[in-house]
C-alpha cells in the first residue's frame, strides 16, 4: 500500500502503533477486573483510575473490561489490599501503609520533611527507591504498576487556628496507623491517634477528633470544610498513592497483555500526578471560599518541628532499616545536585 508522501512523520508513527496495537488486541483474553480505592471518583486518582480502564479496553479492542469502584465500596484500603493479594481484587489505588507489617520500608514515606517538591518526589519514587519497594511489594502478592501522587499533607482542626507549634498542644488530631506518624506528632505536642478512614468525617463533625492531617485535594473533594474550620499549610509529609494490580492476575496475562497495560500504567501516572498538581490550587481556593482560615507555620516554628521530630522517631526509622534509609537519603541528594 502506498502512503501519501505529504503524509507527517507523527501520522506515520500513529499508524504504526495503531496496527502493532490491533495486532496485539486479537492475542487478548476477554476479561473483566475491578479497580477500587476510597476517594470520591472526582479525585485526580479516580479520573486517572477512569482513564487507565478506557484506555486498556481501547488497546485490548473492548476484551479487558475493568470497572473504577470509587468511595470505598469495595471496603476499607487494608481490606482492599488484602484482597489485591488475594487476587479477588485486581486494581487498587490508595495508602500502601496496610502492608507495613509485610514491608517495613513503606515505613519511609512518612519520615517528615524528607522532600522539598512534588518533582523531587517523582524522581525518588520512579528512581532506585521505588524499584526496591516495588520488588519487595512483589514478594508479598503486589505488582505495582506506578507511584500516584496524593501530595504534601497538611493539618486541619475545628478549634482554633494553628499559627505557632504552641498552638498544636492539646489538639486531639487523627493520622494515619503508623507509630512513626503517631510519635512525631505527640513529640510537637498533638495528641494524636489512628482511625480508619471511613470512619473520620463522622468523627470530625461529632467533634470526637478536632482536626486531621491530609493532602488539600483528598480534603476538598471529601468535602473536610463542612466540619473543620481552621487549616495551617504545614507540608510535614509527602503522600504518594501506589497504583498497583494483584500479583495473581498480572501472572495470569500474557507478556504481550503485561506489556500494553506497563504503557497504559506509565500514561495514568502521568495523567494523574498532572492532575493533582492542577487541583492542588483549586482545591486550597475551594477551602478558602467555602469559610476554611488558611495559616502557615513561620520558619522558626518550622525549624523547632525539624529539631523536635528526629529524636522521637529515631526508633522507628531504624526499624525501617539503614540499608534503605541510606538509599533513601542518597537519591534525595543525587536528585537536589541534579544528577
Amino acid at each position: 500500500m502506498k502512503l501519501n508522501r505529504h503524509l507527517s512523520a507523527a501520522a506515520l508513527i500513529a499508524v504504526a502503533a495503531f496496527t502493532a496495537l490491533s495486532v496485539s488486541a486479537q492475542d487478548i483474553k476477554p476479561r473483566t477486573a475491578r479497580f477500587g480505592f476510597g476517594f470520591a471518583e472526582d479525585h485526580p486518582a479516580g479520573k486517572a483510575a477512569k482513564m487507565f480502564a478506557a484506555e486498556m479496553a481501547k488497546v485490548s479492542d473492548g476484551k479487558m473490561k475493568i470497572s473504577v469502584i470509587g468511595n470505598q465500596a469495595l471496603g476499607p484500603d487494608p481490606q482492599m489490599l488484602g484482597a489485591l493479594q488475594g487476587g479477588v481484587q485486581e486494581f487498587y489505588t490508595g495508602s500502601a501503609l496496610g502492608l507495613l507489617g509485610q514491608v517495613k520500608e513503606l515505613g519511609f514515606q512518612d519520615v517528615p520533611f524528607l522532600f522539598k517538591t512534588e518533582a523531587e518526589a517523582h524522581a525518588v519514587f520512579d528512581g532506585p527507591v521505588g524499584n526496591s519497594l516495588n520488588e519487595k511489594l512483589n514478594g508479598v502478592g503486589i505488582h505495582v504498576l506506578g507511584w500516584w501522587e496524593n501530595g504534601f499533607r497538611h493539618i486541619t482542626n475545628s478549634r482554633r487556628p494553628v499559627n505557632t507549634l504552641a498552638d498544636l498542644k492539646g489538639l486531639k488530631l487523627r493520622t494515619q496507623p503508623n507509630p512513626l506518624t503517631l510519635d512525631a506528632f505527640k513529640a510537637i505536642g498533638a495528641n494524636a491517634s489512628p482511625l480508619p478512614w471511613s470512619e473520620l468525617f463522622v468523627a470530625l463533625e461529632s467533634k470526637a477528633f478536632d482536626g486531621q492531617e491530609n493532602p488539600v485535594v483528598l480534603m476538598y473533594t471529601q468535602r473536610f470544610y463542612e466540619v473543620q474550620k481552621y487549616m495551617t499549610l504545614s507540608g510535614h509529609v509527602y503522600s504518594p498513592l501506589i497504583f498497583a494490580v494483584s500479583k495473581k492476575f498480572w501472572d495470569s496475562l500474557s507478556k504481550e497483555e503485561q506489556k500494553l497495560m506497563t504503557a497504559a500504567a506509565k500514561n495514568a501516572t502521568a495523567y494523574q500526578r498532572a492532575g493533582t498538581a492542577a487541583e492542588a490550587t483549586t482545591a486550597l481556593q475551594g477551602m478558602k471560599d467555602k469559610g476554611v482560615q488558611v495559616t502557615q507555620f513561620s520558619e522558626a516554628d518550622l525549624q523547632k518541628i525539624r529539631d523536635l521530630v528526629p529524636p522521637a522517631i529515631a526508633p522507628h526509622v531504624q526499624k525501617i532499616g539503614p540499608e534503605f534509609m541510606n538509599l533513601v537519603y542518597s537519591e534525595i541528594a543525587r536528585v537536589r545536585a541534579g544528577k
